[in-house]
């Protein structure tokens, strides 16, 4: 039995939406966007059938790049938005099977995503002067799994880069 799917593919491409190949693109988008949607079909069917007297939650890892879009990052943007739309409708459609959906946006996480970036512009950028842990993301997906009124949570977890 499973109580919890997050859905945390991530393959970043910084290029301008006009120099993107179409290959590419639909490539990124299958990782980032189909690969929840089809993931999350399977696994709520599965989830339907647990025990009536436990709850289940899918939990969808975005980017802050899904709310603030920058040169070169269109088409990881958008396949980010979508998760977020994603977790709205599966909010709502789930819900009545006790199965509840929520997101998490992070900003700029210590990953091998950005290791190519310089590290202290960006670091400058966030009001908590620091990139973001791994652990800090796996800690907000065991704080929203285990919740159990936490549906349609959308979690920024970017050290309030968000609200500069």
């Amino acid at each position: 039995q499973i109580d919890v799917l997050v859905n945390a593919a991530g393959v970043a491409q910084w290029q301008l939406l006009q120099n993107t190949p179409m290959e590419e693109a639909r490539a990124l988008m299958d990782a980032n966007l189909l690969s929840a949607v089809l993931t999350s079909r399977y696994m709520a069917r599965q989830m339907k059938r647990r025990r009536a007297d436990r709850d289940a939650c899918i939990i969808n890892v975005a980017s802050l790049l899904a709310h603030k879009g920058t040169p070169g990052t269109s088409v990881y943007a958008a396949s980010k938005a979508g998760l977020l739309g994603l977790t709205h409708a599966l909010a709502a459609e789930l819900a009545p099977f006790k199965i509840r959906t929520n997101a998490i946006v992070p900003g700029y996480i210590q990953t091998e995503m950005i290791a190519n970036m310089s590290k202290e512009p960006l670091e400058k950028r966030i009001p908590l002067g620091r990139l973001g842990t791994s652990e800090e993301v796996a800690d907000a997906a065991a704080f929203l799994a285990q919740n159990p009124y936490a549906n349609n949570c959308i979690l920024n977890l970017d050290g309030g880069l968000s609200a500069v």
